[in-house]
């Protein structure tokens, strides 16, 4: 079967956002949707013994089986803005979808066990993520492309854009294709340029010459290359018609909706006619308004295009269609695409979240934090104390949260991350202690009299003596203390505070005065401001 690796870098922890941001489905069980169907489609449900219609807007899950009857068709989104359109009677196999994987990457895994399909993936970004296409003959790796891919028994692919890498059954050796090329085969693979590779419409052509398994692969080159030189000559008639379709005064869209937006932006092209001189054909997306495309008033056929970038620095990427306007004295018309815009794609979201501490209350033990530039966007914000997750919760817009802080004094990490992948992050230390009563005890009586007979005549009369006392707190660890001060008689014999005080337990030698006041007075201040006292008193005979 031919392998085919699709992932992308996931949005961290997107379960958390499935339920607000379908462009985060891909963490949860349900990993895509059915955008349209044609015909006969059908899907079996992994636990089910039967197959059952498939309807626009189921979602997709890991390990379904569809497939399509005869003129019937069905596409997919996922949610990175790529897209799959399962052919006529086809059959594959969902067997990975963005699953992590060994290498800490994600994969994406379609078997197709007959028939063809048509792709268009978006570029991977994570080096480590796969998007796999695999059939009954070969394995195919793409890392963002558009094209077709498939075959019974003759294996065959196709690129518009891109590059794919192919290995056959059996063969250690891959082949490369890129943009133009086509490449067929069984145990060996041809490579030829053709100008209709990657297009939807030829791959029918191209299934249908391959079908013929008893023709020799020099028959079936020439046949696809004749096949090639045909359907351009059609596409050529395709435009003449639609050329002379054209209205005297009027246009053609060419730009087929809806249209899924990425990478680049998107394209709106089609022909206009007209011989009025004051005629104007606008593209309006949101609040953008383009230029008049119209270049030319001499009544004859003219092709049109406009590049609009789409990205939340434009402020169009909240926009869900374009509007085609145009206007002449005689005419007036407007067509309508619906755009699809994946928020997930790092090119249409550009502006990195900010992530800011407004306020922080360490008696209340709560720091308030502002998380900017996510309006209509979606994230994950997650705190951090001392690198062990506190909180995660989902971000939909511009707001304040609110973190409760652990007791104590603890580093903090907050992030902000949005589902394309920007990331914001601060760090600061940060207290939490709350006002709580304490006491110190003092060793011994309030009051102590101490007999000590005069010293020798010539000998100094000091008194020395040990001051002890105990601060006695709930935590009982000194970090919750802000300054402890001991006085004598009022002058200050010991002040420490923060880092300084490193015990809860003091001895202090002092000295006494003989027939004076010997009062010690200990202040003891709490982070949470809370303030204890305690005394003693010594009389010296």
């Amino acid at each position: 079967m031919v392998q085919f690796a699709v992932s992308r870098r996931v949005l961290l922890h997107a379960m958390l956002i499935v339920a607000v941001l379908p462009a985060m489905l891909f963490a949860a069980p349900a990993v895509g949707k059915v955008r349209m169907t044609l015909g006969d489609v059908t899907r079996w449900k992994a636990k089910l013994d039967n197959w059952q219609e498939l309807k626009p807007g189921a979602k997709l899950y890991q390990s379904d089986k569809v497939r399509t009857g005869v003129e019937s068709e069905v596409v997919f989104g996922f949610p990175d803005g790529s897209s799959i359109s399962i052919a006529e009677k086809t059959e594959v196999e969902l067997v990975n979808l963005f699953e992590p994987n060994d290498e800490g990457g994600f994969e994406t895994q379609i078997d197709i066990n007959k028939g063809f399909l048509n792709f268009a993936v978006h570029k991977l970004k994570d080096k480590k993520s796969k998007f796999v296409f695999k059939t009954g003959t070969a394995t195919a790796s793409i890392r963002g492309t558009e094209g077709y891919i498939g075959g019974e028994g003759v294996f065959f692919a196709g690129l518009k854009t891109g590059k794919l890498e192919i290995t056959p059954k059996g063969s250690n050796k891959p082949v490369s294709i890129v943009a133009g090329e086509t490449t067929f085969g069984t145990d060996s693979l041809v490579v030829v340029k053709l100008a209709s590779s990657g297009n939807a419409r030829f791959a029918k052509m191209l299934e249908k010459i391959l079908s013929d398994k008893s023709k020799s692969v020099k028959v079936l080159q020439d046949e696809i290359q004749k096949a090639d030189t045909v359907f351009q000559e059609q596409l050529k008639e395709e435009e003449k018609k639609a050329a002379a379709q054209l209205p005297e005064n009027g246009f053609i869209l060419k730009t087929e909706s809806p249209v899924e937006i990425c990478e680049n932006g998107f394209t709106v092209e089609g022909s206009y006619r007209t011989s009025d001189e004051s005629a104007a054909l606008v593209v309006k997306v949101g609040g953008y308004t383009s230029g008049n495309l119209i270049r030319s008033s001499d009544g004859k056929a003219h092709s049109f295009a406009e590049k609009i970038a789409v990205n939340d620095e434009t402020g169009l990427w909240v926009a869900d269609k374009a509007v085609v306007e145009f206007k002449s004295a005689s005419a007036t018309s407007s067509k309508t695409i619906d755009l699809q815009v994946n928020k997930a794609c790092s090119e249409v979201n550009t502006k990195v979240p900010t992530i800011a501490i407004a306020t922080y209350d360490s008696l209340r033990c709560i720091a308030n934090v502002s998380v900017g530039e996510m309006q209509n966007d979606a994230g994950i914000f997650t705190a951090l104390a001392d690198g062990s997750q506190i909180l995660e919760e989902t971000v939909t817009k511009n707001v304040q949260k609110r973190v409760k802080l652990q007791k104590g004094r603890h580093e903090y990490t907050l992030r902000i991350e949005d589902q394309a992948g920007n990331l914001a992050e601060i760090s600061k230390v940060m207290g939490c202690y709350p006002n709580k009563r304490f006491t110190i005890e003092v060793f011994g009586p309030a009051k102590e009299v101490l007999k000590v007979p005069p010293p020798p005549k010539d000998v100094p009369d000091r008194i020395l003596q040990t001051l002890q006392f105990r601060i006695r707190i709930a935590e009982n660890n000194p970090e919750y203390l802000y300054k402890v001060t001991v006085r004598q008689n009022g002058k200050v014999i010991l002040q420490e505070s923060l880092s300084q005080i490193r015990s809860l337990d003091y001895q202090i030698p002092v000295t006494l005065l003989r027939n004076g006041k010997n009062r010690f007075d200990i202040e003891v201040v709490h982070k949470s401001g809370y303030v204890s006292k305690g005394k003693k008193d010594y009389e010296v005979r």
